[in-house]
């Protein structure tokens, strides 16, 4: 596998590298040709874009995390894009400082080749953000890397699809179209681990916060995702498989000879979609089968059972530039009745079918410049929730305001919101584009 993973890195940044040669060549040239043409307009094939943000978030509750701040960072971001007619290259790259880590560094957003080998097909490889599925801020079948510690610091939503090292290609057969990704080295979610916020230890049976003492066994193994998706007649349909392990560290090693380890047991999945236009709104369901390749019997308890996962939602405008959603979630427990009679904390688990209800709002004024929303979790099963409120205003084309709040609250210490409720913040972020 080590030798595929430089081998794909070989292919990537060649690509890059003769594409940007080529293109550098293509610039010249046509700089060349500029003194006889000066009535004709030269339109550039690269595009340069950016922006710097300064967000800052403060934690409502005293913690037992070293800081008391969920954001402290100034981000630079610079977008250079270069477009040709057989190709395209993108690339973000941001320097950050992050003040509650007490660390600056230089991170790679995007950094991808696109081309189409045939009209039917379309290529693109390298760092990019993958994202598919129906679901809003529930994800079922979309199984590629997210940052939920960007997700619950108070960051811009866009940074909770993380990037992953990837070759995706897309073939259209008809009225079908074929999505198919490799991600050579398995990238997992950006998770909890103690640094930003503390979390419920289900060995220690306490709210911890081990920050570097917080040790994963990693994986460089691949993982591979499929999509088959069709329109017929104004619906969306949708199937999807997965081949890779748990996007969180959801397994502990067994090896008598060392101290137990966190690790990404191995998982597939395969699912189905639909979205469609419904009573003047839009309607979407979704269905996703996890299945727990080393527990398979659901008697491992240093192992995450299965799943089965249910979502049905519907969106509509009710009245002028109110729009309002709502999702029913659905997560079933596969082998339950084994998994409760081999666990060492019954009595903490989660329910057989555990049940989240959402509810979205958002209100857009002053010609859609001044966006007023709230989001909120609930889980009548857990008894625990999380309200996401946000106001975001559009000064100009050049800045942009907002201020928010993550808010959780539960009955139980050990449930899935209610662990939480010491990381509730409120944050605000000013960001100026150039």
């Amino acid at each position: 596998m080590q030798k595929s993973v430089k081998y794909f890195y070989f292919i990537v940044t060649s690509l890059c590298a003769a594409s940007a040669s080529f293109a550098a060549n293509i610039l010249a040239n046509e700089t060349d040709n500029w003194g006889d043409e000066w009535s004709e307009e030269v339109v550039s094939p690269w595009k340069f874009s950016g922006f710097v943000e300064a967000g800052y978030g403060y934690l409502l509750q005293d913690n037992i995390v070293e800081s008391n701040a969920s954001l402290s960072e100034i981000t630079t971001r610079v977008n250079l894009d270069y477009s040709h007619e057989s190709f395209e290259l993108v690339s973000k790259a941001e320097l950050i400082y992050d003040d509650v880590l007490k660390d600056t560094f230089l991170q790679t957003r995007e950094l991808n080749i696109r081309f189409s080998p045939s009209d039917k097909t379309d290529v693109k490889l390298g760092r990019q953000i993958l994202t598919w599925g129906t679901g809003d801020y529930i994800f079922l079948n979309d199984l590629f890397a997210k940052n939920w510690q960007s997700f619950f610091s108070g960051r811009d939503d866009q940074y909770l699809k993380a990037p992953s090292d990837s070759a995706k290609g897309t073939w259209y057969i008809g009225h079908y179209s074929l999505d198919l990704t490799w991600t050579p080295e398995f990238t997992p979610d950006v998770y909890i681990t103690g640094e930003r916020f503390s979390f419920y230890s289900p060995q220690a049976q306490a709210i911890v916060a081990p920050a570097d003492n917080f040790r994963v066994k990693e994986t460089n193994k691949a993982q591979f995702s499929a999509r088959l998706a069709t329109n017929n007649n104004g619906v969306e349909y949708a199937l999807y498989g997965y081949k890779g392990f748990w996007p969180t560290p959801v397994g502990i090693t067994e090896d008598n000879s060392q101290p137990p380890q966190a690790y990404f047991p191995e998982m597939n999945a395969w699912g189905a979609s639909v979205r469609l236009s419904l009573a003047g709104g839009l309607f979407n369901a979704e269905y996703a089968s996890y299945n727990s390749i080393e527990d398979n019997n659901g008697t491992n308890p240093f192992i995450a059972n299965g799943q089965n996962r249910f979502l049905v939602a519907f969106e509509r405008e009710v009245i002028k530039n109110l729009t309002a959603s709502v999702q029913f979630y659905v997560e079933q427990t596969k082998h339950y009745q084994q998994f409760i009679s081999h666990s060492a904390t019954p009595a903490t688990e989660v329910d057989e079918n555990r049940q989240l209800l959402t509810v979205r709002l958002t209100y857009r004024t002053l010609q859609q410049k001044l966006i007023y929303s709230v989001f909120n979790f609930y889980s009548p099963t857990d008894k625990d929730g999380y309200l996401k409120p946000s106001i975001t205003y559009r000064y100009s084309d050049k800045w942009l305001f907002s201020a928010g709040a993550n808010l959780f609250w539960g009955e139980e210490k050990y449930t899935f919101f209610g662990q939480h409720q010491q990381n509730s913040n409120a944050w605000l972020r000013v960001k100026a584009h150039f």
